[in-house]
């Protein structure tokens, strides 16, 4: 509201200023509210409280070890178009959002790998659709990420997502799981989330708020410009968001033991 006072001050010549106390006003009065469109979602997965109680021992496990770490990875496209998902709309009328695009139009695939103690990322640009293959080679490269960084093992919590648990993927894991062993290098402990179940992924909202932060109103000239913006974005997030993350970790180890769930 702040903002929208500035620009409606600014539009008008005989109105020199306006605090957002008289939008809220000029707004309750015809029943207008900042909303967003949203849908609810619940996992259909049968194994849900199983899984879930398995992500919340690992992820404990690899934060309690100082030689392991816990990793959060998923994928998400950017495109060069505005991102718009929020609206000023009626209370009780539907929040229209308008068709972005109906041609297609320039997107890139981005694999991130999210350190759960640093909260910094892991990028990978993906050229086409992710696949089984693109997915080995995300995982080769961060497994030399990690090696370099003398972990003795990391745990990547991800969805399931087809080239996820694809039989070319788990049988690369299983493969270099018998490599570091003989070689010394990091090893890899994955844990599949629930389907269905983007509430136990960090990284869903971290893709929400880049997105909403870098793209905005604007649109980029080329994918490279795009693709710098978005990783100076996850660059500027880690310091606040690692702040968060020790205070949420300081309250779970606060609860008692029988009633602890790590988020």
């Amino acid at each position: 509201m702040h903002l929208l006072a500035e620009a409606v001050a600014a539009r008008f010549e005989h109105i020199p200023k306006m605090s957002h106390e008289a939008i809220r006003r000029l707004f309750g009065g015809r029943d207008i509210l900042y909303r967003q469109a949203k849908y609810w979602l619940t996992s259909p997965d049968p194994l849900y409280q199983l899984r879930k109680r398995q992500r919340d021992r690992l992820l404990a496990m690899a934060r309690r070890a100082p030689d392991g770490a816990a990793v959060w990875m998923d994928e998400s496209w950017f495109v060069r178009w505005p991102y718009r998902f929020w609206a000023w709309a009626r209370r009780k009328g539907p929040v229209r959002v308008p068709l972005r695009w109906n041609e297609d139009v320039e997107r890139t695939a981005l694999f991130a790998a999210l350190d759960d103690e640093t909260q910094e990322s892991f990028l990978w640009w993906a050229d086409g659709q992710p696949n089984s293959e693109r997915m080995v080679v995300f995982l080769e490269a961060l497994m030399a990420y990690w090696t370099k960084r003398g972990k003795r093992f990391i745990v990547l919590f991800w969805d399931r997502a087809s080239f996820h648990t694809s039989k070319r993927t788990r049988r690369w894991i299983r493969d270099y799981n018998r490599r570091a062993k003989k070689e010394g290098l990091t090893r890899l402990i994955p844990c599949w989330l629930p389907s269905r179940s983007p509430w136990l992924m960090p990284l869903e909202a971290v893709f929400g708020a880049v997105k909403h932060r870098v793209l905005g109103d604007h649109t980029f000239d080329a994918l490279a410009e795009l693709r710098v913006a978005v990783e100076r974005a996850f660059v500027n997030r880690v310091a606040q968001a690692k702040k968060r993350r020790d205070c949420r970790w300081a309250r779970a180890l606060a609860l008692p033991e029988n009633s602890m769930s790590v988020l």
